[in-house]
């Protein structure tokens, strides 16, 4: 028997389910460069962004077969990539950084409350903030074991810079737990909102 989550019966071990996903991971894959063709950028910025997906498709699917020991864990995993894959394609018009533990995009956590350093910096004359990540979600969240985040309500008040931390607290710090948050960000000019762009982060506790 494999670790099981409920939605198990999808597969009938957890390899088989890891495979089935690292594929549908590099099938879809070539709809998001399609996708940056039809964008019609300068050649350099679509070479940039092909290259980025294609990152992204090899390491998640190798946090896939190292972490992805449940299918809610190989689940999260595929689908954090995809998150990110969608965000390469868009591009960044404006700067977003988010890391924890000196680490960005993908991180390895000890078992302790996660600090995510968020930074944000708009263009000229622009500011940002923290934005709901829609109707009924301040972010995209997943998790395979209960956590609580905490943030600043001043984050989302327009500013000339966002430098904020969210804080994420597992119930239990279990090793392989694994978290996927999208943050995401609007760029304003005259209190308009002008841009908006979600930057997903995966979390392994280890």
């Amino acid at each position: 028997m494999f670790a099981s989550d409920s939605d198990s019966e999808r597969a009938t071990s957890i390899e088989d389910y890891q495979n089935t996903c690292s594929e549908f991971i590099l099938d879809i894959s070539n709809d998001y460069k399609d996708w940056v063709d039809r964008y019609q950028l300068s050649p350099e910025e679509t070479e940039q962004r092909k290259e980025k997906i294609h990152k992204i498709v090899e390491n998640t699917n190798d946090w896939i077969s190292r972490f992805g020991n449940t299918i809610k864990k190989i689940d999260i995993i595929m689908n954090d990539g995809i998150n990110k894959m969608a965000e390469t394609t868009a591009g960044y018009p404006f700067k977003i950084i988010v890391t924890s533990a000196n680490q960005n995009r993908y991180v390895l956590h000890e078992r302790k409350p996660i600090k995510l350093n968020l930074k944000s910096y708009p263009r000229d004359n622009r500011q940002v903030r923290i934005c709901n990540y829609d109707k009924e979600n301040v972010f995209l969240l997943e998790s395979s074991g209960k956590i609580e985040i905490n943030y600043s309500n001043k984050s989302f008040e327009a500013s000339d810079l966002l430098d904020e931390f969210i804080v994420i607290k597992p119930d239990d710090f279990n090793t392989d737990d694994t978290i996927s948050i999208t943050i995401k960000i609007e760029e304003l000019e005259d209190n308009i909102v002008k841009e908006s762009r979600g930057f997903t982060t995966l979390i392994v506790i280890q």
